[in-house]
Protein backbone atom coordinates (compact mmCIF):
# COMPACT_ATOMS: atom_id res chain seq x y z
CA UNK A 1 0.00 0.00 0.00
CA UNK A 2 1.49 3.61 -0.91
CA UNK A 3 0.19 6.52 1.24
CA UNK A 4 2.26 8.65 -1.23
CA UNK A 5 -0.19 8.13 -3.99
CA UNK A 6 -3.30 8.30 -2.13
CA UNK A 7 -3.37 12.22 -2.60
CA UNK A 8 -2.66 12.46 -6.34
CA UNK A 9 -5.44 9.34 -7.31
CA UNK A 10 -7.96 10.76 -4.85
CA UNK A 11 -7.81 14.67 -6.88
CA UNK A 12 -7.62 12.42 -10.08
CA UNK A 13 -10.59 10.17 -8.97
CA UNK A 14 -12.53 13.24 -7.71
CA UNK A 15 -12.01 15.17 -10.96
CA UNK A 16 -12.44 12.28 -13.39
CA UNK A 17 -16.02 12.46 -11.80
CA UNK A 18 -16.55 16.07 -12.15
CA UNK A 19 -16.64 17.03 -8.13
CA UNK A 20 -15.16 19.79 -6.45
CA UNK A 21 -13.90 19.51 -3.15
CA UNK A 22 -16.47 21.06 -1.61
CA UNK A 23 -19.13 18.59 -3.19
CA UNK A 24 -17.17 15.80 -2.20
CA UNK A 25 -17.09 16.27 1.34
CA UNK A 26 -20.55 17.52 1.94
CA UNK A 27 -21.65 14.21 0.37
CA UNK A 28 -18.85 12.45 2.65
CA UNK A 29 -20.29 14.51 6.09
CA UNK A 30 -16.76 16.36 6.61
CA UNK A 31 -15.27 20.10 5.79
CA UNK A 32 -14.13 21.01 2.37
CA UNK A 33 -10.60 21.66 4.20
CA UNK A 34 -10.47 18.00 5.15
CA UNK A 35 -10.62 16.60 1.45
CA UNK A 36 -8.06 19.72 0.54
CA UNK A 37 -5.77 18.06 3.21
CA UNK A 38 -5.97 15.06 1.95
CA UNK A 39 -5.09 16.18 -1.68
CA UNK A 40 -2.43 17.75 -0.53
CA UNK A 41 -1.00 14.60 1.87
CA UNK A 42 -1.26 16.40 5.31
CA UNK A 43 -3.49 14.54 6.38
CA UNK A 44 -5.55 11.17 5.83
CA UNK A 45 -9.37 10.18 6.23
CA UNK A 46 -10.14 7.91 8.43
CA UNK A 47 -10.94 4.37 7.79
CA UNK A 48 -14.42 4.57 8.56
CA UNK A 49 -14.80 7.00 5.38
CA UNK A 50 -12.90 5.08 2.28
CA UNK A 51 -15.69 2.81 1.66
CA UNK A 52 -17.59 6.24 1.10
CA UNK A 53 -14.80 7.59 -1.01
CA UNK A 54 -14.63 4.35 -3.00
CA UNK A 55 -18.60 4.44 -3.70
CA UNK A 56 -19.00 7.76 -4.45
CA UNK A 57 -15.81 7.86 -6.92
CA UNK A 58 -17.00 4.84 -8.30
CA UNK A 59 -12.84 3.76 -8.05
CA UNK A 60 -11.60 0.61 -5.66
CA UNK A 61 -9.09 1.29 -2.84
CA UNK A 62 -6.77 -0.61 -5.13
CA UNK A 63 -6.32 2.11 -7.05
CA UNK A 64 -6.43 4.89 -4.11
CA UNK A 65 -3.70 3.01 -2.31
CA UNK A 66 -1.78 1.06 -4.91
CA UNK A 67 0.61 1.61 -7.82
CA UNK A 68 -1.20 -0.46 -10.77
CA UNK A 69 -2.76 2.02 -12.71
CA UNK A 70 -4.73 -0.86 -14.09
CA UNK A 71 -6.47 -0.84 -10.62
CA UNK A 72 -8.66 2.47 -11.34
CA UNK A 73 -11.84 1.25 -12.65
CA UNK A 74 -14.37 -1.20 -11.38
CA UNK A 75 -18.37 -1.75 -11.21
CA UNK A 76 -19.63 -2.09 -7.76
CA UNK A 77 -21.44 -4.92 -6.58
CA UNK A 78 -24.53 -2.35 -6.40
CA UNK A 79 -23.31 -0.02 -9.43
CA UNK A 80 -26.44 0.74 -12.14
CA UNK A 81 -24.15 -0.47 -14.47
CA UNK A 82 -23.34 -3.58 -12.70
CA UNK A 83 -27.01 -4.40 -12.15
CA UNK A 84 -28.13 -3.53 -15.63
CA UNK A 85 -25.54 -6.24 -16.57
CA UNK A 86 -27.50 -8.56 -14.50
CA UNK A 87 -30.52 -8.11 -15.41
CA UNK A 88 -29.75 -8.37 -19.03
CA UNK A 89 -28.76 -11.67 -18.38
CA UNK A 90 -31.58 -12.47 -16.09
CA UNK A 91 -34.43 -11.62 -18.06
CA UNK A 92 -34.37 -13.56 -21.19
CA UNK A 93 -35.82 -12.82 -24.39
CA UNK A 94 -39.80 -13.98 -24.15
CA UNK A 95 -39.39 -15.27 -28.08
CA UNK A 96 -36.08 -15.61 -29.84
CA UNK A 97 -35.84 -16.34 -33.67
CA UNK A 98 -31.98 -17.50 -34.26
CA UNK A 99 -30.82 -18.14 -37.33
CA UNK A 100 -27.41 -19.91 -38.83
CA UNK A 101 -24.98 -17.69 -41.51
CA UNK A 102 -26.39 -18.95 -44.30
CA UNK A 103 -29.59 -16.81 -43.68
CA UNK A 104 -28.08 -13.71 -42.95
CA UNK A 105 -28.16 -12.77 -46.42
CA UNK A 106 -32.07 -12.95 -46.02
CA UNK A 107 -32.66 -11.34 -43.59
CA UNK A 108 -30.03 -8.16 -44.72
CA UNK A 109 -31.24 -8.00 -48.27
CA UNK A 110 -34.84 -8.78 -47.50
CA UNK A 111 -34.91 -6.46 -44.36
CA UNK A 112 -38.05 -4.46 -44.76
CA UNK A 113 -39.89 -7.47 -45.75
CA UNK A 114 -38.94 -9.73 -43.23
CA UNK A 115 -39.55 -6.52 -40.62
CA UNK A 116 -42.98 -6.90 -42.35
CA UNK A 117 -43.09 -10.17 -41.97
CA UNK A 118 -42.65 -10.43 -38.18
CA UNK A 119 -44.81 -7.64 -37.50
CA UNK A 120 -47.21 -8.74 -39.64
CA UNK A 121 -47.53 -12.05 -37.28
CA UNK A 122 -48.06 -10.08 -34.25
CA UNK A 123 -50.93 -7.95 -35.80
CA UNK A 124 -52.36 -11.43 -37.15
CA UNK A 125 -52.25 -12.88 -33.91
CA UNK A 126 -53.60 -10.08 -32.28
CA UNK A 127 -56.99 -10.06 -34.44
CA UNK A 128 -56.58 -14.03 -34.96
CA UNK A 129 -56.50 -14.82 -30.76
CA UNK A 130 -56.87 -11.80 -29.30
CA UNK A 131 -53.80 -10.86 -27.27
CA UNK A 132 -50.30 -9.39 -28.40
CA UNK A 133 -47.55 -11.65 -28.17
CA UNK A 134 -44.05 -10.39 -26.83
CA UNK A 135 -41.66 -8.73 -29.41
CA UNK A 136 -39.83 -11.09 -30.78
CA UNK A 137 -35.78 -10.72 -30.84
CA UNK A 138 -34.10 -12.16 -33.93
CA UNK A 139 -30.55 -12.92 -33.61
CA UNK A 140 -27.53 -14.66 -36.00
CA UNK A 141 -26.21 -17.86 -34.11
CA UNK A 142 -22.89 -19.70 -35.05
CA UNK A 143 -24.11 -22.84 -33.13
CA UNK A 144 -27.03 -23.00 -36.03
CA UNK A 145 -26.49 -25.10 -39.24
CA UNK A 146 -26.22 -22.35 -42.15
CA UNK A 147 -29.91 -22.83 -43.12
CA UNK A 148 -31.05 -23.41 -40.02
CA UNK A 149 -33.48 -21.74 -37.41
CA UNK A 150 -34.37 -22.21 -34.21
CA UNK A 151 -37.08 -20.54 -32.02
CA UNK A 152 -36.00 -19.82 -28.08
CA UNK A 153 -38.73 -19.31 -25.46
CA UNK A 154 -37.01 -17.86 -22.38
CA UNK A 155 -33.48 -18.90 -23.62
CA UNK A 156 -35.12 -22.68 -24.07
CA UNK A 157 -34.84 -24.39 -27.57
CA UNK A 158 -38.31 -25.25 -28.65
CA UNK A 159 -38.26 -25.78 -32.19
CA UNK A 160 -36.38 -26.08 -35.07
CA UNK A 161 -36.36 -26.20 -39.07
CA UNK A 162 -34.68 -25.36 -42.10
CA UNK A 163 -35.13 -23.16 -45.09
CA UNK A 164 -33.85 -22.67 -48.70
CA UNK A 165 -32.83 -18.83 -48.36
CA UNK A 166 -33.33 -18.23 -52.58
CA UNK A 167 -36.46 -19.88 -53.11
CA UNK A 168 -39.72 -20.20 -51.76
CA UNK A 169 -42.11 -22.87 -50.30
CA UNK A 170 -45.06 -24.01 -52.38
CA UNK A 171 -46.85 -26.94 -50.53
CA UNK A 172 -48.16 -30.11 -52.16
CA UNK A 173 -46.25 -29.92 -55.06
CA UNK A 174 -43.41 -32.05 -56.19
CA UNK A 175 -40.12 -30.72 -57.70
CA UNK A 176 -40.14 -30.29 -60.74
CA UNK A 177 -36.79 -28.44 -61.92
CA UNK A 178 -33.37 -30.06 -60.80
CA UNK A 179 -32.98 -27.51 -58.18
CA UNK A 180 -35.91 -27.38 -56.50
CA UNK A 181 -35.96 -29.10 -52.94
CA UNK A 182 -38.46 -31.73 -51.51
CA UNK A 183 -39.29 -31.09 -47.88
CA UNK A 184 -41.81 -31.13 -45.41
CA UNK A 185 -43.58 -28.14 -43.74
CA UNK A 186 -43.30 -28.39 -39.77
CA UNK A 187 -46.96 -27.16 -39.08
CA UNK A 188 -49.30 -29.53 -40.64
CA UNK A 189 -46.28 -32.05 -41.91
CA UNK A 190 -47.86 -31.83 -45.39
CA UNK A 191 -45.42 -32.02 -48.30
CA UNK A 192 -43.86 -29.66 -50.31
CA UNK A 193 -41.04 -28.49 -52.28
CA UNK A 194 -38.81 -25.25 -52.14
CA UNK A 195 -38.86 -23.78 -55.51
CA UNK A 196 -37.94 -20.40 -57.89
CA UNK A 197 -41.43 -20.08 -58.96
CA UNK A 198 -43.63 -17.71 -56.70
CA UNK A 199 -46.90 -18.78 -57.38
CA UNK A 200 -48.56 -20.47 -54.24
CA UNK A 201 -45.52 -20.18 -52.45
CA UNK A 202 -44.63 -18.61 -49.32
CA UNK A 203 -41.25 -16.22 -48.65
CA UNK A 204 -38.65 -18.07 -46.34
CA UNK A 205 -39.31 -15.86 -43.76
CA UNK A 206 -43.20 -16.18 -43.80
CA UNK A 207 -42.43 -19.99 -44.07
CA UNK A 208 -40.71 -19.47 -40.19
CA UNK A 209 -43.04 -16.87 -38.94
CA UNK A 210 -45.66 -19.82 -39.87
CA UNK A 211 -43.80 -22.14 -37.88
CA UNK A 212 -43.59 -19.50 -35.15
CA UNK A 213 -47.11 -19.45 -34.87
CA UNK A 214 -47.56 -22.90 -33.85
CA UNK A 215 -45.02 -22.86 -32.16
CA UNK A 216 -45.99 -19.92 -29.70
CA UNK A 217 -49.53 -21.27 -29.24
CA UNK A 218 -48.43 -24.72 -28.08
CA UNK A 219 -45.91 -22.78 -25.82
CA UNK A 220 -48.70 -20.15 -24.87
CA UNK A 221 -48.46 -21.22 -21.13
CA UNK A 222 -44.81 -20.36 -20.67
CA UNK A 223 -45.40 -16.57 -22.53
CA UNK A 224 -49.02 -15.82 -21.14
CA UNK A 225 -48.27 -14.20 -17.87
CA UNK A 226 -49.92 -11.57 -16.22
CA UNK A 227 -48.34 -8.49 -17.46
CA UNK A 228 -49.97 -9.34 -21.15
CA UNK A 229 -53.59 -9.21 -19.27
CA UNK A 230 -53.30 -6.48 -17.53
CA UNK A 231 -52.44 -4.73 -21.07
CA UNK A 232 -55.85 -6.49 -22.57
CA UNK A 233 -57.57 -5.31 -19.30
CA UNK A 234 -55.87 -1.75 -20.14
CA UNK A 235 -56.65 -1.13 -23.58
CA UNK A 236 -60.44 -2.06 -22.75
CA UNK A 237 -61.07 0.29 -19.76
CA UNK A 238 -59.11 3.08 -22.17
CA UNK A 239 -62.41 2.47 -24.25
CA UNK A 240 -64.82 1.19 -22.00
CA UNK A 241 -63.91 2.15 -18.25
CA UNK A 242 -66.99 1.03 -16.58
CA UNK A 243 -66.59 -2.81 -17.91
CA UNK A 244 -63.13 -2.43 -15.84
CA UNK A 245 -63.96 -0.09 -13.05
CA UNK A 246 -64.48 -1.95 -9.88
CA UNK A 247 -64.26 -5.69 -11.64
CA UNK A 248 -60.69 -5.80 -12.63
CA UNK A 249 -58.83 -6.47 -10.60
CA UNK A 250 -61.06 -5.47 -7.56
CA UNK A 251 -63.86 -8.42 -8.06
CA UNK A 252 -62.06 -10.75 -11.02
CA UNK A 253 -58.01 -10.72 -10.30
CA UNK A 254 -55.75 -10.51 -12.97
CA UNK A 255 -54.58 -13.81 -11.97
CA UNK A 256 -57.72 -15.91 -12.06
CA UNK A 257 -58.47 -13.93 -15.28
CA UNK A 258 -55.60 -14.99 -16.72
CA UNK A 259 -56.26 -18.62 -15.93
CA UNK A 260 -59.64 -18.44 -17.62
CA UNK A 261 -58.53 -16.62 -20.98
CA UNK A 262 -55.64 -19.93 -21.01
CA UNK A 263 -58.35 -22.15 -20.61
CA UNK A 264 -60.02 -20.29 -23.35
CA UNK A 265 -57.01 -20.41 -25.71
CA UNK A 266 -55.24 -23.54 -25.05
CA UNK A 267 -58.25 -26.24 -24.33
CA UNK A 268 -61.07 -24.86 -25.65
CA UNK A 269 -59.18 -23.33 -28.94
CA UNK A 270 -61.71 -20.01 -28.23
CA UNK A 271 -60.48 -16.41 -28.81
CA UNK A 272 -60.40 -13.80 -26.34
CA UNK A 273 -61.17 -10.67 -28.63
CA UNK A 274 -64.16 -10.18 -26.90
CA UNK A 275 -62.80 -9.26 -23.87
CA UNK A 276 -66.07 -6.97 -22.72
CA UNK A 277 -67.80 -9.42 -22.63
CA UNK A 278 -65.49 -12.12 -21.05
CA UNK A 279 -64.67 -9.70 -17.86
CA UNK A 280 -68.79 -9.38 -17.71
CA UNK A 281 -69.75 -13.16 -17.11
CA UNK A 282 -67.07 -12.81 -14.87
CA UNK A 283 -68.04 -10.45 -12.76
CA UNK A 284 -71.96 -11.96 -13.31
CA UNK A 285 -70.70 -15.27 -11.88
CA UNK A 286 -67.95 -14.04 -9.34
CA UNK A 287 -70.32 -14.95 -6.25
CA UNK A 288 -70.70 -18.29 -7.13
CA UNK A 289 -66.92 -18.93 -6.53
CA UNK A 290 -66.48 -20.88 -9.37
CA UNK A 291 -63.12 -22.29 -10.40
CA UNK A 292 -61.24 -21.40 -13.49
CA UNK A 293 -62.56 -24.40 -15.43
CA UNK A 294 -65.95 -23.70 -14.69
CA UNK A 295 -65.75 -20.07 -15.43
CA UNK A 296 -64.51 -20.43 -18.76
CA UNK A 297 -67.27 -23.06 -19.72
CA UNK A 298 -69.40 -20.69 -18.92
CA UNK A 299 -67.52 -17.50 -20.82
CA UNK A 300 -67.42 -20.33 -23.57
CA UNK A 301 -70.78 -20.21 -23.69
CA UNK A 302 -71.43 -17.14 -23.79
CA UNK A 303 -69.36 -16.15 -26.67
CA UNK A 304 -70.34 -18.89 -29.14
CA UNK A 305 -68.99 -21.38 -31.67
CA UNK A 306 -68.01 -17.99 -33.47
CA UNK A 307 -64.83 -17.69 -31.42
CA UNK A 308 -63.95 -21.02 -31.60
CA UNK A 309 -60.96 -20.27 -34.07
CA UNK A 310 -60.43 -24.31 -34.51
CA UNK A 311 -63.42 -23.52 -37.14
CA UNK A 312 -62.65 -20.23 -38.34
CA UNK A 313 -60.18 -21.63 -40.21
Amino acid sequence: MSLDLFKERLSEARKEKGMTQAELARRLGVTAQAVSKWERGNAYPDIELLDGISEILDCSLDYLFQYEKDKRSYLRQDSPEHRAKIEAVMLKDAIELQFGYGLVALFLDEKEKSIMYIQNLRKDMAAKYGFCIPTIRVADNAVCAPEEYKFMIYGVEVASGTVCPDKYFAVNKRAEQDDDVEATEPVWKLPGVWTTETKGAVHPVQFMMIHLEQCIMEHLPSLFHCQIVADMVENVEKKYPKVVKGVVPERVSLSFLKQVLLILLCDKHYAVNHLIRIIEVLDEITEEKPTAEEAAERVAAALGEGYCFDKIR
